[in-house]
């Protein structure tokens, strides 16, 4: 066969692709010499040509196929008999294919471009960091352009799942199409890590829309993502490195997510992307590509402990009955199908995938999952302190979960010093570890592990620094951490001072109750229209009387003992979380209501008692008078010396009196009341 230049050799590509056989066929075993698969998965016996570099020194398929001897490229074959297929639309595959192509037509292994070897190699080992940003990146275009094609339409289901439906005439032109892109950045003489704006190639604008439309779905998914820092070993050495972790169930089928994650420094604690990625896809369960679980190799980091924490954990849930007959990787697993690594690092893990039975390779959870990683790399996993005691002693070294309360009354107190001089006091101030430290501040977790997903939200809490170290304040409970700063923590001081503000909150708590009891007693008797005693009135007034006073000496009582800044910042900032200010409005707000009660009641009654001297009195004593001096010579019978002529003129005139300015003042109050429901 006579030999050909790359470039005429891939326009002579780009002009029969179309003619040739290529098929995207995730599950297919070829059989027949002419059958050609591009697969991600270790090689099985067959007659047919599986390329892929799993289980070979291969870093990738492309630098297989660049490495395969001539007696393997099928050239006693016409190009157009072969049958060529394809496991998935990954830039390696399609990249290996062009390749293949090549090599089949006599160009020469060397002619290929050395950067587009290498970068197939650096995508496969997980790099997206070095293989450009994600809008300059081929395999970024690539691969946008590939998911564009798989995912053709999102479904609402019952239990309120999005699940993706693969149309395979849609993946097949969206096979072609990246086949495409590649034969023409490649004829472009691109770099692949620095795609230029070659907006007159139909596929590059095609995968450029398709790229922002992933990266809004990325922001997004942001929002309902478990965004921490965790602790990851280093290879090769007994040390550990904190990174920022995204860890998410993924409804939505993001293609780049991994490609946006690294480099988004805007949006990480250590500006420096996320280099660790857990995602959870449960429609893809069953494939191995539902559970991903990968670290940035370029971090020199390895999950080789939790590798073997998820086999181990895959044989206590299968009991004794996990497929062992033909075990895919023997070297590493004795499972049938395991959780596959895609290095000896273990820099990427996947779920195993389905059993060839149709039983599902896994029998973990994702939250099991999650708190395996939890488990194994959580921040405060290696950090030791001493708790102080409550008569201010320095107890054993213990984690900080296992620190036991000082004082414990509806709220937690806790103080602690490093163990170890220096180590890690970094992490403090890292948002994991702060809501870690409010977990354990809260007591909610005593004596256990707090799980990561219950850890509180930044808002729910406060965390301060002191002279001594750091303060955090949550409506549970308050957690003192002496990190040898410059100066040492005053125990006595702050827990003092703690004990005060515990003891004022839990005084305004049980005054604010027995207000609550009393106001309640009130309004039973309201609603029985009967009117508060003087009695009651009295005992009202001076109940009131003895929780002024008693509030006042509680807030006398526990009042600062020291004038010190640091001291003051750290009350202020408990009385705020804790509400102090809040409850002692409410309690004023409530006693001074009971008050405006018991004085409108007094009101009344002392108006009623006017209105009967007005009504009752005033009659009286006018025609008394008058009977005295206008009666007095009027004729009347005297029996035992009373003049019953005018005795009985003061009896009717002051009766009819009484009768009139009693209806005179009921007249006026309906009146007035009239009025003021108008109003």
């Amino acid at each position: 066969m006579t030999t050909m230049k790359l470039n005429e050799c891939l326009k002579q590509l780009y002009d029969e692709l179309e003619e040739l056989s290529i098929t995207y066929a995730p599950h297919r075993k070829v059989q027949e010499e002419h059958e050609i698969l591009f697969a991600d998965e270790f090689p099985i016996p067959t007659n047919g040509l599986m390329l892929t570099h799993w289980g070979t020194e291969a870093g990738s398929t492309t630098e297989f196929v660049r490495e395969l001897p001539s007696l393997e490229l099928r050239r006693h074959l016409p190009v157009k008999q072969l049958q060529f297929f394809f496991a998935d639309l990954s830039p390696d595959a399609c990249l290996a294919f062009v390749l293949f192509y090549c090599r089949h037509q006599g160009v020469d292994a060397q002619e290929f471009p050395l950067e587009w070897l290498d970068y197939s190699i650096r995508w496969e080992m997980g790099d997206v960091k070095t293989t450009g940003k994600p809008f300059e990146s081929w395999g970024c275009l690539h691969s946008a352009l590939a998911y564009a094609s798989y995912v053709t339409e999102e479904q609402l289901h019952a239990t309120g799942e999005m699940a993706v439906r693969i149309d395979p005439e849609h993946v097949q032109r969206g096979l072609l199409s990246c086949l495409y892109l590649v034969i023409l950045l490649l004829l472009e003489e691109v770099a692949p890590y620095e795609v230029p704006e070659v907006d007159h190639i139909e596929e590059y604008n095609a995968a450029i829309t398709h790229l922002r439309l992933e990266y809004q779905k990325y922001l997004q998914g942001l929002k309902n993502a478990t965004v921490t820092q965790l602790e990851l070993p280093v290879i090769h050495a007994n040390r550990t490195v904190l990174v920022d972790a995204f860890i998410t169930r993924e409804n939505t089928n993001i293609g780049l997510l991994k490609s946006f994650l690294i480099h988004d420094e805007e949006r990480t604690w250590l500006q420096s992307g996320f280099q660790f990625i857990a995602i959870y896809r449960p429609d893809l369960k069953g494939t191995g590509r539902d559970m991903v679980i990968q670290v940035d190799p370029t971090m020199n980091l390895h999950l080789q402990d939790l590798w073997r924490k998820l086999e181990e954990m895959e044989d206590e849930r299968w009991g004794g009955e996990r497929p062992c007959d033909q075990p895919l990787v023997p070297e590493r697993s004795p499972a049938n199908r395991p959780w596959m690594a895609s290095n000896e690092n273990m820099t990427a893990l996947f779920a195993p995938r389905q059993l060839d039975d149709g039983t599902m390779g896994s029998k973990l959870e994702w939250a099991e999952v999650v708190g395996a990683i939890w488990e194994l790399y959580n921040p405060a996993n290696s950090i030791k302190v001493n708790p102080y005691l409550a008569d201010g002693s320095i107890g054993a070294a213990c984690n900080i979960y296992e620190c036991e309360p000082i004082y414990h009354n509806g709220k937690v107190f806790i103080a602690a010093k490093w163990n170890s001089l220096g180590k890690q006091q970094v992490f403090v101030s890292s948002p994991t570890m702060q809501r870690y430290l409010a977990v354990c501040a809260s007591g909610t977790y005593q004596n256990r592990v707090p799980p990561i997903h219950p850890l509180p939200p930044k808002h729910s809490f406060d965390f301060i620094e002191l002279p001594c170290g750091y303060a955090l304040i949550h409506p549970g409970g308050i957690l003192i951490l002496d990190d040898w700063n410059s100066e040492p923590l005053d125990f006595a001081l702050y827990a003092g001072e703690v004990k005060k503000l515990v003891d004022r909150v839990n005084t305004f708590q049980r005054i604010r109750e027995e207000c609550a009891e009393v106001m309640e007693s009130v309004e039973e008797l309201l609603r029985q229209n009967q009117t508060l005693s003087g009695k009651k009135l009295m005992e009202l007034n001076r109940w009131i009387t003895v929780k002024k006073v008693e509030i006042r000496n509680k807030i006398l009582a526990t009042m600062p003992s020291s004038v010190d800044y640091y001291l003051d910042q750290f009350r202020e900032t408990v009385k705020k979380r804790w509400g102090l200010g809040t409850q002692l409005n409410e309690l004023y707000n409530t006693v001074s209501e009971l008050e405006n009660i018991i004085k409108s009641h007094s009101e009344l009654r002392a108006g009623r008692l006017i209105n009967l001297i007005t009504i009752f009195g005033f009659p009286m004593a006018l025609f008394s008078g008058l009977f005295e001096i206008v009666f007095e010579d009027l004729p009347s019978p005297k029996w035992w010396g009373i003049h019953w002529v005018g005795l009985g003129l003061f009896v009717i005139l002051s009766a009819v009196s009484v009768l009139a300015l009693n209806r005179y003042v009921r007249k006026g109050a309906k009146q007035e009341k009239q009025w003021m429901m108008r109003q």
